[in-house]
């Protein structure tokens, strides 16, 4: 069973990881930004090959372990999708990585996680809990700011297609009977499952 832990920068994922997950965690993984190339359709690419590596380090965690806790969504889709319709990415930009990850998504190579913990804290307390933590650098922390609501509303429709595996809030009881027993969600990728979610994200 695959469980992320998704929201903004300071939002307290990492913290609720490091409690409730302990050595099923998957630490959260950034690349060197210096890495990403410039052009748009290479930087696509990079994107959705490196989260595909990420996606697989965490099938095989869950092979080796059985439940795998993951910080921050490997299928991170939802970040250049939510630049896009807050106009930081132009429109190239996300047709150009949604296709990417289609096709690997189609392929099996990348996928929805069973259960996704969504935080949801407002701006004012995102950018107080960074002041309070001068020891974390939060780059593009503002960024991420503006990116709440977008990013709640990938995730109401991710909930939409199998309704309950989704939770809005970091649950303070952590990983509860309830929650596991959600079980291994009975499709976690294909072309089918891809289309029905670009589908949904036009409602939202």
């Amino acid at each position: 069973m695959i469980i992320v832990v998704e929201g903004p920068s300071g939002a307290g994922k990492t913290t609720w990881c490091r409690t409730h997950g302990g050595k099923n965690t998957l630490a959260e993984s950034l690349p060197d930004p210096a890495t990403v190339p410039p052009e748009p359709q290479a930087a696509a690419k990079f994107w959705v090959e490196r989260n595909v590596a990420r996606w697989q380090e965490v099938l095989d965690r869950e092979a080796r372990g059985g439940l795998v806790v993951v910080d921050t969504d490997p299928f991170k889709l939802h970040y250049l999708w939510s630049l896009w319709r807050t106009g930081q990415a132009t429109e190239l930009e996300w047709t150009l990585q949604r296709d990417a990850a289609g096709e690997a998504f189609a392929a099996g190579r990348y996928a929805l996680a069973d259960i996704f913990l969504v935080a949801d804290v407002d701006a004012d307390t995102l950018r107080m809990r960074r002041t309070a933590d001068p020891t974390r650098t939060r780059r593009n922390f503002e960024v991420h700011v503006k990116l709440r609501d977008t990013t709640l509303a990938w995730y109401r429709a991710i909930d939409r297609l199998e309704p309950g595996r989704v939770v809005f809030g970091l649950p303070a009881a952590g990983l509860t009977p309830d929650l596991l027993a959600k079980g291994k969600r009975p499709r976690r990728s294909g072309p089918e499952l891809f289309d029905e979610l670009m589908n949904e994200l036009v409602r939202a």
